[in-house]
């Protein structure tokens, strides 16, 4: 039995870090092939090629990509291992670009036999033209225990004969000192000495004079990836606040090519450069991400197919209008981003180095923003540190405008940073001299204490390193990244205790204020953090003076007079950026249109009602599945459920088809699951039900659009639809359907069920909010002697599971549910029911 599966390695690769003893015998083939292990191909030891020394291993014969040269090893369970080879290609595959190799470890288990295969390390974009290449990662041995050990290179094509030397195997040790070398760093690298010299008037007494001094921005950046339509938006003037308060950079993904609002002829990224220009406007850096996208399928959908010259005119037509709208304006371009995870634009071109030209190209059109190869599992993992050094000192060589590294730091799920393994992959990034970018942080822990230490670990450990500039977090707020991520949650912007600890230390730890008399003197020193600074002069307990400056990454001076009558100043005002702002929605009922009638052929003078369930739609985006009502019955009302408490869904529409009411669920974006339909059906003689709709709504956060039933009677039932999963759901009056919204980029939709006639009588009901975990449920019923006609969901916070009516000891329930954990005084779900009688 084979278990192969991928370990997201945390690595370390010292090489060249000598303390550590070699654990390979004959690493260097010196001795021949002693110790060396090879099967089904031929390896010889070879004097024509060799990295150091007078030999290496050259591999031939091959006919398996898994063949390569293998040494058996003694590796410790839960141990931490540094791998590294170095290869050469003899020659390239005819009619392949590439080549991909790599290294793999076969640990066969104690408990039951079993080879577990676990992959080092991956090289791809290899060519016999790049001579020798330095192959490695390091691993985590898991912890469980294994009878033998083997380690070898494998990936490479069947027929591809290449040479291999310089081998090595280290155990890597943990550096339980790591926080307090991180600290001292921190204070070395990031604090300047300040210098204060206050030049005091004769009519002032130094003992009446105090000074504040507050450090109110870091020179070092603190960042988050945020979305362009919040940023711009009157409805997110919260979430701006909040952004402002936590960030001095800004990344905005929406320059990504494929994210084009308009057409290929007639391009818009309006949005990302208007809230590019908000952003500058109050003083935060921007960081565009991405003019191209190495990786296959991230292209705009003409692209994909075009090759050669077509291709290339492509390019440089989108180089041109694209920095054309944002010239001058960023600071960072991500230009060809996971450049080591895909090549679309050199296989398409037929060009091995074509970012290069990208990167000339966009320097020459722009030359402000610096510019960036940005990839993953580079630092997180060791997978691919070696070959991201390579391409970081191929682009360098190459003189092509190279300005930093992105380092992405996509955590693994569940799994705590390793400061002494990412110490080092960082110190092999910053071997180049180019500086270094964490573009992309998130982590997930479940628990928010442990999330908060996990992030502080990485935080503290990027901050201290001498190569790195800026830290940008891939999100901060739930509402747009995974809630085990974030550090802000729902509409009322609460901190969790990872938001609260990253502002402990950038607003606390990491700076600097002093409340100081100047009876002691009027000229010292502080120690202070680099960057912005407020200093107010206090006489007699009234602030008479304010003055701001910076601080650099040298010594400061600052000279402050201090004169005048000591008349007292008014000092700006201080808001809470986690103040709740008001939003103002709109109201609307454009659209609304009948889309046909029924009447129940039913002879019963009492109302009765069923619910009638469809199938399991399909799962992926706009997978649709509907439900219609038996003969005599009458369709009066429409909800839909995901079974595992998912939110993306885009909701129900009320239609016909082939001249019958339908009931349509509507599955959405990135769910997991097909939806279902539930149709509330009823017969009573006489009952005449009239669908309409109406829609869209305004884009706004909770802008609504109205259905009046009017003359036609009372809404039985109700529904909404967007065609973003964002929805605040369906409210029902005793009058009027009402549908909200909750996204910034589409509208919702609502539908009604106006029903009059058999002396039909109607209330609405509704639950109150339910509890904050994801499944926690509201209920409500109707009154006694009144049948449930109708049933949906409504939350102010959006991001509900669905609705459905069940039935618990002959009584109906109207089931709300909730799809996403809240927090802070956030509402959770609310049950809407119309109930009836005659």
């Amino acid at each position: 039995m084979r278990l192969k599966y991928y370990l997201g390695v945390a690595s370390i690769l010292v090489w060249g870090a000598h303390s550590a003893p070699e654990l390979l015998p004959n690493p260097g083939f010196e001795s021949g092939l002693a110790n060396w292990v090879h099967a089904g191909f031929t390896m010889t030891a070879d004097t024509s090629q060799h990295h150091s020394g007078t030999h290496s291993g050259k591999c031939t014969g091959r006919t398996q990509a898994y063949q390569g040269p293998a040494q058996m090893v003694n590796v410790k369970s839960g141990g931490r291992y540094a791998f590294s080879i170095y290869i050469r290609l003899v020659s390239d595959l005819p009619g392949s670009m590439y080549q991909s190799a790599g290294v793999t470890i076969d640990l066969k288990r104690k408990d039951n036999g079993v080879d577990e295969y676990i992959r080092i390390t991956s090289r791809p974009f290899l060519t016999a033209a790049d001579g020798w290449v330095h192959l490695g990662a390091d691993f985590v041995v898991p912890n469980r225990e294994y009878t033998q050990a083997k380690i070898y290179v494998e990936g490479l094509a069947p027929h591809v004969d290449f040479y291999v030397d310089d081998a090595s195997l280290m155990e890597v040790a943990a550096d339980t000192n790591w926080k307090a070398e991180a600290n001292s760093r921190i204070d070395s690298l990031r604090k300047s000495n300040i210098h204060f010299n206050f030049n005091v008037a004769s009519n002032f007494n130094v003992n009446d004079l105090r000074v504040q001094i507050d450090h109110t921005k870091h020179l070092f950046a603190f960042g988050t990836q945020a979305t362009a339509d919040y940023i711009v938006s009157p409805d997110y003037r919260q979430f701006q606040n909040v952004l402002y308060h936590m960030f001095n950079w800004v990344t905005i993904q929406e320059y990504k090519w494929p994210y084009n609002r308009g057409t290929r002829e007639h391009p818009d990224f309006s949005v990302a450069v208007a809230a590019t220009d908000e952003l500058r406007k109050h003083g935060l850096h921007v960081r565009g991400h991405c003019m191209f996208w190495a990786v296959p399928g991230n292209q705009p959908s003409y692209a994909t197919p075009m090759t050669g010259q077509a291709l290339k005119d492509t390019v440089d037509q989108h180089i041109k209008y694209i920095t054309g709208i944002t010239k001058g304006k960023l600071s960072h371009w991500d230009v060809d981003n996971e450049l080591l995870h895909g090549h679309f634009f050199e296989s398409k071109t037929g060009d091995q180095h074509y970012t290069y030209h990208m990167f000339q190209a966009v320097h020459a059109a722009d030359p402000t923003p610096r510019l960036f190869l940005n990839d993953y599992n580079v630092v997180v993992s060791g997978d691919f540190t070696l070959a991201y050094l390579e391409q970081i000192k191929q682009f360098k060589a190459a003189n092509v405008g190279l300005g930093g590294v992105g380092v992405q730091s996509h955590f693994h799920h569940f799994e705590a940073p390793d400061p002494t393994l990412m110490k080092h992959r960082l110190d092999l990034l910053a071997q180049p001299g180019i500086p270094i970018w964490i573009t992309e942080l998130d982590l997930a822990a479940p628990d928010e204490n442990t999330r908060a230490d996990w992030y502080e670990t990485a935080l503290r450990l990027y901050f201290s390193h001498p190569a790195v500039e800026g830290i940008i977090f891939w999100g901060f707020w739930d509402h747009s990244m995974d809630p085990q991520m974030a550090l802000v949650h729902g509409n009322s912007f609460t901190l969790d205790k990872a938001g609260v600890r990253y502002l402990h230390l950038t607003k606390e730890e990491w700076s600097t204020h002093l409340n100081r008399s100047l009876s002691s003197g009027t000229s010292f020193t502080v120690r202070g953090f680099q960057g912005d600074y407020n200093l107010v002069v206090y006489y007699k307990n009234k602030p008479i003076k304010i003055q701001s400056f910076s601080v650099g990454k040298t010594d400061a001076t600052v000279n402050v007079q201090i004169s005048g009558d000591g008349r007292e100043i008014q000092l700006p005002v201080q808001h809470n950026p986690f103040a709740s702002v008001a939003v103002t929605h709109s109201t609307t009922s454009v659209g609304l249109r009948n889309e046909g009638t029924a009447t129940s052929t039913s002879t019963n003078h009492q109302l009765s009602c069923v619910t009638r369930w469809s199938a399991v739609s399909e799962v992926g985006d706009d997978k649709a599945v509907e439900v219609s009502c038996n003969a005599n019955e009458i369709l009066t009302g429409c909800t839909s459920y995901l079974k595992n408490n998912d939110w993306h869904r885009d909701g129900e529409q009320i239609g016909f088809s082939n001249g019958k009411a339908t009931c349509k669920a509507i599955n959405g974006f990135r769910t997991t699951l097909g939806i279902q339909a539930s149709a509330r059906c009823c017969s009573l003689s006489g009952l005449t039900c009239t669908y309409k709709t109406a829609g869209p709504s305004g884009h706004g956060v909770d802008d609504q659009v109205v259905i009046p039933c009017g003359a036609d009677g009372y809404p039985l039932g109700c529904a909404t639809f967007t065609y973003m999963s964002d929805s605040d759901g369906t409210l029902i009056t005793n009058t009027s359907c009402v549908g909200q919204n909750d996204g910034v980029t589409a509208g919702v939709f609502s539908y009604a069920a106006c029903c009059k006639g058999g002396n039909i009588k109607c209330t609405t009901v509704h639950s109150a909010p339910g509890g904050h975990p994801v499944g926690a449920r509201s209920t409500v019923q109707c009154p006694a002697g009144q049948v449930m006609t109708g049933c949906n969901v409504y939350t102010p916070n959006s991001k509900a599971a669905g609705a459905f009516i069940e039935t618990t000891n002959g009584v109906d329930h109207c089931v709300a549910v909730n799809a996403y954990e809240r927090f802070g005084n956030e509402g959770g779900v609310v049950a809407y029911a119309t109930c009836c009688h005659v």
